[in-house]
């Protein structure tokens, strides 16, 4: 064996070094982290969101049992007309919680992806996962700014930052979702305000849930551009 060969037998890929750091963190899989802004069907009472977090949370629970994968973490908050969500698990759970919204929970009526980060070092949430009802109020005037949608995507997503590190520093695990409830319905100023999530919605540029399903499930076929030139192209050698 050269010495070339000695060292690619022994030198680690990105796959190597990530599946070290699952093995040492004791994790059975990656966790990825996706947001979602939904509109809700009109009519929804405070019980009717109650009976649907209910139903998510154990449809989170059966997927994780069904694959054995790490414990989903994030939260839902449930506005007047709308929700977010921000899941973290594996890609596994996440395609499945997407098919289901669409196919399962017909009271979403529009689900659209703002981010997905792969592989993410920390979770977010770290003491599982919870769906809160905030308190109802009226909307106020419709959101205008000069930012593009990408920085009003990106401002969401700090504020969630900045609130899941309030939620860890101050909730604790025993009774979480119940206490988390209790305790973000007296500090609305740290969630995302619901005229920010109806312009989020109203824009139709964002992928739609069943459009990203489709394209994370339709097969690649990709068109070589020598494919493209007629007559083909015929190589007399194989280092040419």
């Amino acid at each position: 064996m050269s010495l070339i060969d000695s060292y690619e037998s022994t030198r680690l890929s990105l796959l190597d070094v990530a599946m070290d750091k699952l093995r040492i963190g004791n994790k059975k899989g990656m966790v990825h982290r996706i947001f979602i802004a939904s509109k809700l069907a009109a009519g929804l009472e405070k019980k009717d969101k109650k009976t649907l977090g209910t139903s998510i949370d154990k449809f989170l629970k059966n997927c994780q049992t069904q694959l054995s994968q790490e414990a989903p973490s994030g939260v839902m908050l449930f506005y007047n007309q709308h929700a977010l969500h921000c899941l973290e698990a594996s890609q596994e759970i996440i395609m499945m919680f997407l098919k289901s919204l669409t196919d399962s929970f017909p009271n979403f009526t529009e689900n659209h992806v703002l981010s997905f980060t792969e592989n993410v070092p920390t979770r977010l949430f770290h003491h599982g996962w919870a769906d809160v009802c905030l308190p109802i109020r009226p909307l106020e005037q419709k959101h205008e700014t000069s930012d593009s949608l990408s920085q009003v995507v990106v401002n969401l997503i700090k504020q969630t930052v900045a609130l899941s590190d309030y939620v860890n520093h101050n909730v604790q695990k025993v009774n979480y979702k119940a206490r988390c409830e209790t305790l973000l319905a007296s500090q609305v100023q740290l969630i995302v305000s619901e005229e920010i999530m109806e312009f989020i919605v109203a824009d139709r540029s964002l992928l739609a849930t069943s459009t990203y399903v489709e394209k994370y499930t339709k097969p690649l076929d990709v068109v070589l551009d020598q494919e493209l030139i007629w007559p083909l192209e015929v190589r007399l050698f194989p280092y040419m």
